[in-house]
């Protein structure tokens, strides 16, 4: 099993960047609507706490003339893994003894009791289909006519 820092790493990384796809997923919302990101429609609507991912993502499905739907497919799984990294972090500890460390700990699979989360493998996959997804939802949000600003440019306005 991973120890506790590598755990703690993977975990801010899936939910940092998550949290950066779903900026993407409300710009496109925001842009559709109303051709431009308003950030009173942003902060006040879609970050409302039960304006959740799966609502959002449902939106995406109805706005985006021939989305793609293995795109989609990762979307939904990102945020899977995110939820597994975001929720799942009881250890349990087989044997009679939880203080014997040589003990096998494991934080179990809520889907599929009978296994452990294999956290290194999660953040494997994440890394795989996170940068496309990324790419694709920034294009549909140029495509609905937003703009991306580089880091530099952005970095330039800040100061």
């Amino acid at each position: 099993m991973l120890n506790d820092e590598s755990i703690s790493k993977f975990r801010s990384e899936v939910i940092e960047r998550t949290i950066n796809i779903e900026w993407i997923m409300n710009g496109i919302i925001s842009q559709h609507y109303f051709k431009k990101v308003l950030m009173p429609f942003v902060f006040e609507f879609l970050y409302d706490e039960y304006c959740t991912f799966a609502l959002k993502r449902r939106v995406l499905e109805k706005i985006i003339p021939g989305i793609d739907k293995q795109k989609m497919q990762d979307l939904n799984r990102v945020n899977t893994i995110r939820n597994y990294f975001a929720h799942c972090n009881q250890v349990l500890v087989e044997g009679t003894d939880p203080t014997d460390l040589s003990a096998i700990s494991k934080v179990i699979d809520p889907r599929k009791l009978d296994r452990a989360i294999d956290f290194k493998e999660l953040h494997k996959e994440f890394i795989g289909i996170a940068g496309h997804v990324e790419e694709y939802l920034a294009k549909v949000y140029v495509d609905k006519g937003g703009v991306l600003q580089k880091d530099e440019d952005f970095k330039k306005a800040k100061s």
